[in-house]
């Protein structure tokens, strides 16, 4: 379940819950200008490095802080958090379960564990999909940051709407948060992204040598 929505993130994917539908959106055209804009910045990054604070708000439970690191480079990538991490070469995908000491393998394209980056969280506006429209536009200080919430068309889907956080004068996104219909809150805070540096090739794969002791369990097809 751990599909990162706007950056991956924890959750159930978007793209699945899409699939296959199609509906007339409602476009608020101040809201498409933002994220056109956004969007924009985004795409022009070779490689990204984003570091984030996740929140779980689940009712009856304490609140649930992580944090964590992306690396994106094209279609690879690499996740770190406290608890797991997730390496992705293009080919194949390994999830480092922690606590369990436990690694799964899957192949790259049978979709496995994924993390959707801040680009790829930009198609959201972009699919046909949701309404959305520009919620409230806040000053804090000399900041002017704009909430666009969407909505989903799908009644079946898991989340009644996403709210996006967007600092209008650094043109970049803030925070991502999303209210599922059973009262979890998950809440994605960008604290930074670092565009266009290089990295080795490697660090995109699971170096099983690094860690003592840790059961593999192999997944792919050959």
């Amino acid at each position: 379940m751990i599909r990162l929505i706007l950056f991956l993130l924890m959750l159930t994917p978007i793209a699945n819950h899409m699939a296959g539908q199609s509906s007339t959106t409602t476009k608020d055209t101040k809201a498409k200008a933002i994220l056109d804009k956004l969007k924009k910045q985004l795409d022009s990054y070779k490689t990204m490095e984003v570091k984030f604070d996740l929140e779980t708000e689940i009712p009856g439970k304490p609140l649930e802080t992580f944090k964590g690191t992306l690396i994106q480079d094209g279609q690879k990538y690499q996740v770190k958090m406290s608890d797991r991490e997730i390496y992705n070469n293009g080919t194949s995908i390994w999830v480092y379960l922690k606590n369990q000491k436990e690694v799964q393998i899957n192949d790259a394209e049978d979709g496995g564990e994924e993390f959707l980056s801040p680009r790829e969280m930009m198609n959201l506006y972009q699919s046909g999909k949701f309404d959305y429209v520009l919620f409230e536009e806040r000053k804090v200080g000399s900041k002017t940051f704009a909430d666009i919430e969407f909505k989903p068309l799908a009644k079946n889907y898991d989340y009644s709407k996403i709210r996006m956080t967007v600092d209008k004068k650094e043109n970049k996104m803030v925070s991502l948060r999303m209210f599922s219909k059973d009262g979890t809150r998950i809440n994605l805070k960008l604290t930074q992204i670092i565009p266009n540096k290089k990295y080795d090739p490697s660090i995109f794969s699971f170096n099983p040598k690094a860690v003592k002791g840790v059961h593999i369990e192999d997944l792919r097809m050959n």
